[in-house]
């Protein structure tokens, strides 16, 4: 017969009580991460025999650097030709055409036979565009009297625009040497989101978070159509196994695509010249925001529109124009205003931008606004998709 007074046996008691809850509640834990780690296994089997969620995930941000990479490492070095017809031959007109040929991406060519018809020599000769410099330009010029130079082109080509751009910009130094202009102020244009970044520096985090939101939502619908027409979810709920399981497993698996896609669309990248110094540890965390965000929307378009059609064209509806507002692929300063108030609605638009800031040496305090834009965001789609996510047989 035991001697313990009673406090002695409460106290053990509830010792031996609350020893019984941590091992109860540790033995549940590891059931969970057990049952979470096997549903990881059946998505990936599910995945690697689904062509299409291969595409989303390896391909596609592939091809999107591949593309975006070529078009952008040619808008950086751009190799233009000018053909000039210098009628005058004068000291003036060697010297103009001598700063034209010293432009960074332009390359001049004095041709030397007779021009009678511009525009036939243009077709002739495949050209689009032709400088002409007319006879005694340079005597005109040094008795202080205004004396004009023909640009011939076709205005359908991009090429021609921009060489007249860099002629206009010659001229209007030559112009200002001569009439020796005191310039009592300058103009210091900074654009504090690709300061010291190249085209392709500033695209591939635009293109990461497009490979991210595609991959979590077109993955996460065809699952979750999939399981839906399939009974799986239904089966799944007279299982042990808990709604934050599946989901949380689903997004597990869905972070682990968006670090590979982002991976390749990184090493691809890096072909084109791209600085892997910009990389942060913190994008990492934009990722999974990403990824949060559009599993959310993916969940919510499964709850709320019953037809499989009707949910893919929803989605299609929803990722377009956020490709194409959020500044991802153009740059938002080429946007009419209105439509400059129409990517701010858009998750894609913050975590595009956030990424972009990162990159910078010195991270703003506008960067710190997006951040929690882009937290909030995705914790509140996320959080909505899985309350709606229903378990019930449809």
């Amino acid at each position: 017969m035991s001697n313990k007074p009673d406090s002695e046996k409460n106290k053990e008691i509830k010792e031996n009580n609350f020893k019984n809850r941590i091992k109860t509640f540790l033995h549940s834990i590891l059931a969970s991460i057990r049952r979470i780690s096997n549903q990881i296994g059946v998505i990936s089997l599910r995945y690697f025999r689904s062509p299409s969620t291969i595409f989303w995930s390896v391909v596609y941000p592939v091809i999107l650097v591949l593309l975006f990479g070529a078009l952008f490492s040619r808008s950086v070095n751009p190799n233009y030709e000018l053909s000039v017809a210098d009628l005058d031959e004068s000291d003036q007109s060697r010297d103009f055409i001598e700063r034209l040929d010293n432009s960074s991406s332009l390359s001049v060519e004095v041709i030397d036979e007779l021009v009678i018809s511009e525009e036939n020599w243009l077709k002739e000769n495949n050209k689009d565009i032709l400088l002409v410099i007319p006879t005694d330009w340079g005597i005109i010029l040094s008795l202080n009297t205004s004396s004009n130079i023909t640009v011939f082109h076709d205005p359908a080509s991009p090429q021609s625009r921009d060489i007249i751009e860099i002629i206009e910009e010659v001229t209007s130094e030559l112009n200002i040497e001569i009439l020796q202009i005191e310039v009592k102020f300058g103009l210091i244009i900074d654009n504090y989101q690709i300061e010291g970044l190249s085209f392709i520096d500033s695209f591939v985090p635009g293109l990461i978070m497009i490979a991210v939101s595609t991959i979590a939502l077109f993955t996460g619908l065809n699952y979750d159509l999939e399981e839906k027409q399939s009974g799986i979810l239904y089966k799944l709920s007279l299982t042990p196994s808990y709604r934050y399981e599946w989901i949380l497993s689903k997004q597990i698996w869905q972070i682990c695509l968006a670090l590979i896609a982002s991976t390749l669309a990184i090493l691809f990248a890096l072909i084109f010249d791209f600085n892997a110094a910009n990389i942060r540890p913190m994008m990492i965390l934009f990722i999974i925001y990403g990824t949060m965000t559009f599993s959310g929307i993916a969940m919510i378009l499964n709850r709320i529109i019953s037809n499989p059609d009707g949910v893919m064209f929803a989605s299609i509806l929803i990722i377009i124009p956020q490709i194409l507002l959020s500044g991802s692929l153009i740059q938002l300063d080429t946007f009419p205003t209105f439509l400059l108030y129409i990517a701010r609605i858009f998750p894609l638009f913050y975590l595009s931008e956030s990424m972009r800031f990162l990159m910078l040496e010195n991270v703003s305090q506008q960067f710190w606004l997006y951040y929690a834009i882009s937290t909030v965001l995705a914790f509140v789609l996320f959080i909505i998709g899985i309350f709606v996510t229903n378990w019930r047989k449809e």
